[in-house]
């Protein structure tokens, strides 16, 4: 009995050395999760907005452990859809919805403050936004003494609008190991440094600036 209780005591050593040496410095992974809240212009509150982010993280830590600083390289793909009505139930009523998507580049510097198997941490580095779609929707109708007439506009404003290259990422959330795999979940703002705006005149208006894209997401991931 005894030499059964010193094998498995030796087991859960053997066990307990071997994670501890499983942390790797340099990793890959996956993440993904929805866009919560945005806005299209600068002047604007955040409101709800759909949308996702996904892609995969390329880690290089800079510790021999879990705690500490490490660098992520997250190549992404988002999608940002923002609705917005006025004059619900009046004789003026209008729809707009902007919508994009773009090629993610954040290069992040996350600290991580724990070596156990629960990790808060914070990140916060530059990204570069590669914007592939940029699209503009209007719908509404007015009414008047003749009547109520529609219109319906959909507008592909891709090549004549500016792009706010440069943005920035922030985030906090934690990491969870599970097994053999790291789960991180985290809450992130992406936020452009500049505007943008229509380099064009349109028919009825002077077209549009002071457009400013900051999103706020919720990420998910896993780790290898």
């Amino acid at each position: 009995m005894k030499k059964i209780s010193s094998i498995v005591f030796s087991i859960i050593l053997l066990s307990f050395s071997a994670k501890a040496q499983q942390f790797k410095r340099v990793g890959v992974g996956i993440y993904g999760g929805p866009q919560l809240f945005g806005k299209i212009y600068t002047s604007s509150n955040l409101d709800k907005i759909t949308g996702f982010t996904a892609g995969i993280d390329l880690r290089y830590a800079l510790s021999k452990e879990p705690e500490g600083f490490a660098i992520h390289f997250q190549p992404g793909f988002n999608t940002f859809r923002h609705f917005k009505e006025e004059g619900k139930h009046t004789q003026l009523y209008t729809e707009t919805t902007w919508q994009w998507s773009a090629v993610h580049l954040p290069l992040l510097l996350r600290y991580t403050f724990s070596s156990g198997k629960v990790r808060p941490f914070a990140e916060i580095g530059p990204t570069l936004r590669l914007r592939q779609s940029l699209t503009l929707k209007t719908n509404g109708y007015g009414c008047g003494i003749a009547g109520c007439s529609g219109r319906e506009t959909d507008q592909d404003m891709q090549s004549i609008t500016s792009k706010d290259a440069i943005a920035l990422t922030a985030g906090a959330g934690l990491e969870v190991d599970l097994w053999k795999v790291t789960i991180p979940i985290s809450v992130r703002i992406q936020e452009g440094f500049g505007t943008y705006a229509t380099k064009v005149v349109f028919y009825e208006s002077p077209g549009f600036d002071n457009l400013k894209t900051r999103t706020i997401q919720l990420n998910a991931g896993m780790n290898f």
